[in-house]
């Protein structure tokens, strides 16, 4: 029979497993004490993912805010580059992101599967240029560190296609491939956010063994490969099993769906691995007793101790504890949908809210701007959760909300080299707005 846990201990029993409930620093500390900061939460989550977004922070870089709190952020970009004291190597592991070593190389099994898919681009691009692999890794070195238009250009391949979406050049869909597939390292991001790339330093075998790097040119026939399937098949599985004994871990407790998930393992993967990690009992069955029926999830035999936390913190949308929606929704009482998808007039909580934690529950989400001109941090809007499930005894007051709130978000001016706040309080804003105006002006932190 399985053990039967109540839904507030499956919430701490997630949030501390993802290391959550330390204290968090306001003042940015030394790059040292950064660098332990990234390395800690590397260690929890294994990866971080990378987004664009730049109106408050990048979301690569708040998950050490949310655990840590403030840090230097170049930390990560000096450690996310070739040599002894790299800690990430971006990946596509659960979206792009930056993942550890170890879950870097658990991925082979996904790089030798881009290798020897159909890129139909890539495969009409290298029947007509033989040669071109080899001059887009003679580009790279003449080049060093660049984007794949700037490869493109260097070779005066100009031609984009026809039609809307991902209109490529040959060149550029060459790139990507080479690096989906482990032919090349990417070692930063342009002014544009566009991965810089380089020659790998350990081009996966796969790769070598088609003919395609330096000195190859041309995509081979998959044919006479039969005799390395039953190898590959068994690295892949052995690789899935870890990637889901480290999601089972840095997750806690887990509904398998979310397992999955983690590393965007398919279902029936995740399955098969379930039922071998249960019967080496890495993890048990357990049943979460929630207010819409018990639902049954994976308790990981070194979870953490459920005990309270008292912890306040910004959450960004793509940070692991809620890049999965229906976890979010199932375990946190949330439904959340980012509104940068969303036009304009259809947003109910801003462009791109951060849910804010208090204790193991989320009763808010805040749409920030970093307005680094001015100074200010922009409050755009300050969103009361619904929270339809959760026992109203459980539920923060407004006014605790807000002043945990306010005290993130003076961590978060200071993080950010900002000088003041500034809450907007017009209608469409949210019902905390109002509120969190006043005690920002009674205590002399906004505007």
């Amino acid at each position: 029979m399985s053990t039967a846990l109540s839904w507030t201990t499956a919430r701490r029993i997630a949030l501390r497993a993802q290391g959550m409930g330390r204290s968090r620093r306001t003042e940015i500390p030394s790059r040292a004490v950064s660098r332990r900061s990234l390395q800690a939460t590397v260690e929890r989550t294994h990866l971080l993912q990378i987004d664009s977004v730049n109106i408050f922070e990048r979301a690569h870089h708040l998950p050490v805010f949310t655990r840590s709190g403030s840090w230097d952020t170049a930390v990560l970009d000096r450690h996310s580059r070739p040599g002894p004291s790299r800690l990430v190597r971006e990946a596509l592991a659960h979206e792009a992101t930056f993942a550890s070593h170890e879950v870097h190389s658990l991925l082979d099994f996904r790089r030798r599967a881009a290798a020897t898919k159909d890129w139909g681009e890539v495969r009409e691009a290298a029947a007509s240029t033989p040669q071109l692999f080899s001059r887009i890794y003679g580009a790279l070195e003449e080049l060093g560190p660049s984007s794949a238009s700037a490869v493109s250009r260097h070779l005066g391949d100009t031609e984009r296609g026809e039609g809307w979406g991902w209109r490529r050049t040959s060149s550029q869909w060459a790139v990507e491939y080479l690096f989906r597939a482990g032919g090349l390292d990417c070692v930063g991001r342009s002014s544009q956010f566009e991965r810089l790339y380089v020659p790998a330093e350990d081009p996966g075998s796969w790769l070598v063994d088609r003919g395609v790097g330096p000195e190859g040119g041309a995509l081979e026939s998959q044919d006479g490969r039969a005799g390395t399937v039953d190898a590959e098949s068994h690295d892949r599985d052995a690789s899935i099993l870890a990637l889901m004994g480290l999601a089972a871990k840095s997750l806690g407790i887990a509904e398998v769906s979310s397992l999955a998930d983690y590393f965007r393992i398919s279902v029936r993967d995740a399955r098969t691995a379930v039922d071998q990690l249960l019967a080496e009992d890495v993890i048990t069955p357990v049943l979460v007793d929630h207010p819409a029926g018990p639902r049954e999830m994976m308790l990981h035999r070194d979870a953490p101790s459920p005990s309270p936390l008292r912890t306040a913190a910004l959450v960004s949308p793509f940070d692991p504890i809620v890049f999965h929606r229906p976890r979010l929704s199932r375990l946190f009482d949330v439904e959340y949908r980012i509104g940068i998808y969303t036009p304009a007039a259809q947003r109910a909580t801003g462009y791109y809210a951060l849910l804010f934690l208090l204790g193991d529950v989320f009763p808010a989400r805040v749409d920030l701007k970093a307005d680094r001109a001015r100074g200010v941090l922009e409050v755009r809007g300050t969103f009361r959760e619904e929270l339809p499930h959760l026992p109203s005894r459980q539920r923060p007051a407004d006014g605790a909300v807000v002043e945990a709130l306010l005290g993130e978000l003076e961590r978060a001016v200071i993080w950010q080299g900002l000088d003041r706040i500034e809450v907007r309080t017009r209608p469409g804003t949210g019902a905390l707005s109002t509120e969190l105006a006043a005690v920002c002006a009674t205590r002399g932190v906004g505007v």
